[in-house]
């Protein structure tokens, strides 16, 4: 039995469905209750927050899918708060699978540059993970940058930027390095890895071949588009002001827009690793991902 988080969000949801199709037993935790007309799929009312409803959602569980995250959850005046509510969370999560006797987590987090001073919202993903390292829980963590995809914080920021305003403003982040990966490809390892023992007790960091600035990210997007697109730099980071305004215009919960627009500062690129090998694929190259999107798009 598989316990999901996040099963309606935009990486969970897409996981359940490739769960489905595998005919994998699935508890999925809700804060409603719901129901399934597919046998394989079930519904557990909890909260990360309430450790006694963990509990019971982890009984008879062999593997968590830990997808929580707590940004954007909290009132006004107190957005700080997330990582005090990611810490809790987690330590919910891995106290009640101690008790139930589950074997694994698996994990999706933000990829880091160690070197580097963190944005807030890193160092809460790092803290996360540190904890489910620490829990004596065997475990499977991925750390993704920018995930290509509709649904998706970061992308769906992107998207607004490029499509919104013909003169884009370029700030201090104009520079730092990411490496995307498209969001087919994240499912594929979260669900493969599953019947992978090699990737027990490890930590990966995943993205496509290419390793682009932010202002590249930006100005290949409007190209795919076909959007002629002018920027203008402009000194500083002005991340409250950008924060406010993406945050009218995109999907996005402003918070939310906000922490991520502060880790742009952070660089995002992966260390070398032997997925390749383990799972038998590469990521496909950014421009492959954005056209698979825009397509993807056109087809709602």
């Amino acid at each position: 039995m598989i316990l999901l988080t996040g099963a309606t969000g935009f990486i969970g949801n897409r996981v359940l469905q490739a769960l489905s199709l595998k005919n994998m037993k699935v508890r999925c935790l809700v804060r409603k209750q719901k129901t399934s007309q597919n046998p394989n799929i079930t519904y557990a009312i909890g909260d990360v927050l309430d450790r006694d409803s963990l509990i019971l959602a982890t009984k008879g569980v062999e593997t968590v899918y830990y997808f929580i995250h707590m940004m954007g959850n909290q009132p006004k005046g107190e957005q700080k708060k997330f990582d005090v509510l990611d810490r809790i969370a987690i330590e919910n999560m891995a106290a009640a699978c101690k008790i139930n006797g589950v074997k694994r987590i698996i994990h999706l987090t933000g990829m880091r540059n160690e070197t580097e001073k963190l944005s807030h919202h890193l160092r809460s993903r790092k803290e996360v993970e540190d904890i489910i390292r620490n829990s004596g829980i065997s475990y499977t963590v991925f750390r993704a940058s920018m995930i290509i995809g509709h649904g998706g914080a970061a992308f769906d920021i992107l998207d607004t930027a490029v499509k919104k305003f013909p003169i884009i403003p370029v700030f201090d982040w104009e520079d730092t390095h990411v490496q995307p990966i498209f969001i087919e490809d994240v499912i594929k390892y979260l669900v493969e890895c599953l019947e992978k023992k090699e990737t027990l007790n490890k930590c990966y960091d995943i993205g496509c071949s290419q390793v682009l600035t932010y202002k590249e990210l930006i100005q290949t997007y409007a190209e795919e588009l076909g959007l002629k697109r002018k920027y203008i730099r402009i000194p500083g980071s002005w991340h409250w002001i950008s924060s406010f305004v993406l945050g009218k215009l995109s999907p996005v919960n402003p918070n939310v827009v906000y922490w991520l627009i502060e880790s742009l500062q952070n660089n995002m690129v992966c260390e070398g690793n032997d997925l390749n090998k383990i799972f038998g694929f590469e990521p496909v190259p950014f421009k492959e991902s954005l056209r698979r999107t825009i397509i993807q798009t056109t087809k709602v």
